[in-house]
């Protein structure tokens, strides 16, 4: 078997083509990304790669390695980009995070994580987004810097999509983006996928090693998971959330000070309309952005006086984009009806002759609107095996449909509802379902390559937009790119493997893949029990009943016969 490494280095040691050698051994580990939208866990993979110390077989590099390595050290590698390439498993790519040098065994390890890893960024600003899935997944990779190479399977490109704007790890957000639209997100090809689950099958040879393990898990009498209801909005109340009522705050700020305050909103915005200072706002205004400002005495201040003795409100959307941060500061020097100067002002006004005073401020913003509502969803455990009511509480703001809600919400149940499942072992090959090889996504560097050889080494843009006849639209031309390679005869092991299923005839089940460690030996697996009820219906004969079903299983309960699996 031919496996090989390609290395390439920063700044002037290294020529463009890298360095490259044949490995000694590698382990690739990878992970799928979670199918429950309370589950944070799937790493982003890992890799290492054993490579000689000092031989001649390196090439491509302006300096030998010999010299690199004699003069300078491995450390070298350290941050330097890497592509494993398996005759047998296609290729992956990655950064080096580490180096162990053996100077006894001759030998250099090299360590590091997936391109997946430059998604795994922290303190990312994320805009709400309205569009299509496929462009908000090109928008949150370019959050990252990552603009090429990042493909959305044709299957999902145009689902419409209304996500809320957020603020965070962006690995993080992206895997409950993928949890709550029901898809996998990979490293294929040297492409950064999302692609619908479910859609590649683990095969294995008689020799396979296997081990299946049964446990219980926690046990709840139910899960609670927010579902958000997002929608579009423009220039719509935003503040107070849902409008005006008498739970909403008062703001108030003393004379010659400051005062800030956080508003919890009912929308994403991108943006807001500015408010107007006013004397009078009712109870139920709603139709632009305002406020009043009262003194000491509950009378309204004119907006002129406010302003020329200093007073002002002023306001910047949250990190959060859910957020208006109010900064209120309050005049010096306005008179009251007494002749005496107001000592504190709020942003109201009085709502009778009591002194009783209701907020004024009203904001009008523009983004993603959204209605959270909290759904409780049963596990069928019953009180008597368990006192604990509430196993988890999902809040994950990208479930917005009635349909994302149950489908993630019955996913996280199941942890909860008895025994869990898993399976270990070894496995040879990875197909897509029906195939015998799987596709390939085309890399930005492999469609240049491809478009030099035909039009030649010094292409413009221009030229090969005018080589399409200039008809052809920007996803004509992907669209073109990815048939020309996907029947490449490459079986692309590395991406393919976490996430695909795997059916184990003794347990009569299938188990989906959670992570993956592809070596030049086999593939390694670790899975969970994904035996569904598509796959008893496609199992047992068409037009069988409740009680045929009953009678099949020797009137054994629900979970028993669950756990019998696929079973005649």
């Amino acid at each position: 078997m031919a496996i090989t490494a390609s290395f390439t280095l920063s700044g002037p040691l290294a020529s463009e083509g890298g360095i490259s050698t044949q490995v000694i051994d590698y382990s690739v580990t990878e992970d799928s990304t979670p199918l429950s939208a309370g589950d944070s866990s799937g790493s982003v993979g890992t890799f290492s790669v054993s490579i000689p110390r000092a031989t001649g077989a390196f090439v491509s590099s302006p300096l030998s390695f010999r010299t690199l390595l004699s003069t300078l050290g491995p450390i070298i590698f350290e941050g330097s980009e890497v592509r494993i390439l398996d005759s047998r498993k296609g290729f992956t790519l990655g950064t080096v995070t580490g180096v162990t040098e053996s100077r006894d065994g001759a030998t250099v390890t090299l360590t590091g994580v997936s391109r997946l890893g430059k998604l795994s960024v922290f303190g990312i600003q994320a805009q709400p987004f309205v569009g299509t899935l496929q462009n908000a997944f090109l928008y949150y990779a370019s959050l990252a810097g990552i603009t090429t190479d990042v493909f959305v399977d044709e299957d999902i490109a145009s689902r419409p999509v209304v996500f809320q704007g957020w603020f965070g790890e962006l690995w993080y957000s992206m895997k409950q983006m993928a949890a709550a639209q029901d898809c996998d997100l990979s490293l294929v090809s040297g492409v950064i996928l999302l692609r619908p689950i479910r859609k590649r099958v683990a095969t294995q040879n008689r020799e396979t090693s296997r081990s299946i393990s049964t446990g219980t898990g926690t046990l709840a009498q139910a899960i609670e998971i927010y579902q958000y209801n997002n929608r579009e909005i423009t220039g719509e109340i935003v503040y107070p959330p849902g409008g005006w009522n008498a739970e909403v705050e008062v703001l108030n700020v003393n004379a010659g000070e400051t005062a800030e305050y956080t508003l919890e909103l009912s929308a994403s915005i991108t943006s807001f309309e500015p408010p107007e200072m006013l004397e009078y706002v009712s109870q139920s205004y709603s139709a632009s952005s305002v406020y009043t400002i009262v003194g000491d005495d509950g009378l309204p201040v004119p907006p002129a006086l406010w302003t020329a003795f200093g007073g002002s409100l002023e306001l910047k959307i949250g990190s959060d984009t859910r957020s208006l941060i109010v900064t209120l500061h309050g005049a010096t020097g306005v008179p009251l009806a007494s002749g005496v100067a107001a000592s504190n002002f709020s942003v109201a006004l009085g709502s009778d002759t009591t002194g009783n005073r209701y907020s004024t401020l009203r904001i009008l913003g523009t983004g993603v609107a959204f209605d959270k509502k909290k759904v409780r969803v049963r596990t069928g455990v019953s009180p008597s095996r368990t006192a604990t009511d509430i196993g988890v509480t999902i809040d994950n703001p990208f479930i917005s449909t009635s349909e994302e809600l149950y489908r993630t919400g019955t996913r996280a149940a199941r942890a909860f509802a008895g025994a869990v499942m898993s399976l270990s072992g070894t496995v040879i090959s990875i197909n897509r379902r029906g195939d015998t090889g799987q596709a390939q996504y085309p890399t930005y560097g492999s469609v240049r390559e491809q478009v030099q050889a035909n039009l030649g080494p010094t292409v413009t843009y221009g030229e090969e937009r005018d080589s399409w006849g200039g008809w052809i639209s920007y996803g004509g031309v992907r669209a073109y790119w990815f048939e020309f390679f996907r029947d490449d005869d490459v079986d692309q092991v590395f991406g393919n493997a976490q996430g695909a299923r795997v059916f184990d005839k003794k347990s009569r089940r299938w188990y989906r893949i959670r992570s993956a460690t592809p070596a030049p030996s086999g593939i390694s697996i670790q899975a969970d029990n994904d035996l569904l009820y598509e796959d008893l219906i496609a199992f047992y004969p068409a037009g069988n009943t409740y009680g045929d079903m009953v009678a099949r299983n020797q009137n054994l309960t629900y979970m028993q016969s669950e756990l019998a699996g696929l079973h005649s």
